[in-house]
Parts: structure tokens; sequence; C-alpha cells
């Protein structure tokens, strides 16, 4: 992906980011900032809104970061446990999923006496993970991103949530996580299309990579391959109904 898209990448996230924490912290902090908008209140407000403002951009960065660590895990994890890597990031995914019920949520429920006021975290999380990696394999129409995608929906997000949700303001984590979901949700099904805008920007301009050659390389020889091969099916059909011709004689 050239740098233009890249940066293009960067900044729609943090708007994302932004608007998403704003609109969520209108209803979650009414009694701190929303309701001095009513009030008329105009300068507690708009100082209220750039706090909200700041936070969705610092939860968009972190976000970003976690999906370019995703970026680079995936492929080295394929490359050093190969075949097993479905069944590691398994793993890692259900510990991910204990984690979040029972060492964060669960606990911290029992401690303030209900749990049902922390147990809808991950629950929520888990659902949002399940339906946005069925999406991306249907997106993609290869079922072998299923796993990856939801590796990075439950255990990658749960890694961006740790410096959100280490606290005990309910308004704090419905802050961070319906934030951090919706970050996370748009960079896994939305990169592709960066990508592909990026491509053929590049072939609009004349410009190629290395990678693009690669590509036209491969969808050749491809080509070449599937030509040879209707060639050979040819020959062997011409050939049966030469021996089938024979035999009748």
């Amino acid at each position: 992906m050239s740098s233009k898209y890249l940066v293009k990448f960067y900044f729609v996230t943090l708007l994302i980011g932004a608007i998403a924490s704003t609109f969520i912290s209108l209803f979650t902090e009414y009694s701190n900032v929303t309701v001095h908008l009513f009030n008329l209140n105009i300068g507690e407000f708009l100082l209220g809104l750039v706090w909200i403002i700041g936070y969705g951009l610092l939860i968009a960065t972190v976000s970003q970061v976690v999906f370019y660590i995703y970026l680079f895990i995936n492929p080295l994890g394929l490359g050093i446990f190969r075949k097993l890597w479905p069944y590691v990031q398994l793993l890692l995914i259900m510990y991910a999923i204990f984690d979040l019920f029972y060492l964060r949520f669960t606990r911290l429920g029992t401690d303030h006496g209900t749990t049902l006021q922390f147990i809808w975290v991950p629950i929520i999380i888990v659902i949002v993970g399940f339906v946005v990696a069925y999406y991306k394999m249907k997106q993609t129409n290869d079922k072998s991103v299923y796993i990856p995608a939801l590796f990075f929906m439950i255990f990658m997000t749960s890694l961006t949530l740790l410096p959100f949700i280490s606290v005990e303001d309910t308004t704090w984590i419905y802050r961070s996580v319906f934030t951090v979901l919706i970050l996370n949700a748009y960079q896994l099904l939305r990169l592709p299309k960066y990508i592909e805008e990026s491509k053929q920007d590049k072939i609009n301009r004349g410009v190629t990579s290395k990678a693009l050659r690669n590509e036209e390389l491969r969808k050749e020889e491809e080509k070449r391959a599937e030509e040879r091969k209707a060639k050979k099916d040819r020959q062997v059909k011409t050939r049966n109904k030469l021996k089938y011709r024979n035999k009748t004689r």
C-alpha cells in the first residue's frame, strides 16, 4: 500500500475513533459533560468535549498500533508454527475469553457485589468477534481467514483494552470497549479496500511496484498453466477417441 493510502487509512481511523468516543461519551458522561450543553454552559461543555475527543484519538492510536502488531504476528506465527498456527490461535483465543470472563470482570463484579454490571463486557467482545470474523470470511470468500480474524477480534482486542479497562468506572469501560470494537472491526474489514485502491491508483498513474509486477507475473504463469492443462486435456481426449475407433474396426 502506498504512503498516500496508508496516511489516509491512519487519519480515517483516527476520525472514527474520535467520533465513536464522542458519541458514546455524550450518553455515558451525561452528568459530567452533556448536561452543561443543556444548561448553556458552553465553556464547560467544550472543555469536556475536547477531553473526550482527545481520549478517542488516543484509543484509535493504540488500536492501530495493535493492528499493525497483528499484521506482523500473523505471518510470523504462520512461518514458525506452519499448519499448527490456527490451533495456536484457537488456544490464545480461549485464554483471552477466560481472562476476560473470569480474571477481569467476574472477579471485579464479585468484589463489588454485582457480576452483571461487568460480565456483559466479555460477552459483547466475544459476540462481536464471531460476527465480524464471519463477515470477513464472507467478504473474502475464504474459510481460512476466519480463525485469524477471530484471533484479532478477540485476543488482540483484549490486548488493546488492557490500558483502558484496568479501572472500576463503568462509564470509562463503556467508552473504551465500544470504541475499540468499532475501530478494530473497521480496520480488519476495510484494509483490503485501501490496498486495492492503492494498487489501482498505481496502475492508473503507470507506477508499478515489485510486488505488483510479481503478482502480474504470477497471474500470467497461472494463465499459461491453465492453457497447458487445457491443451493436454484435448490431446488426451483425441487419443482416447483414436483408441476407441481402432477397437471398433
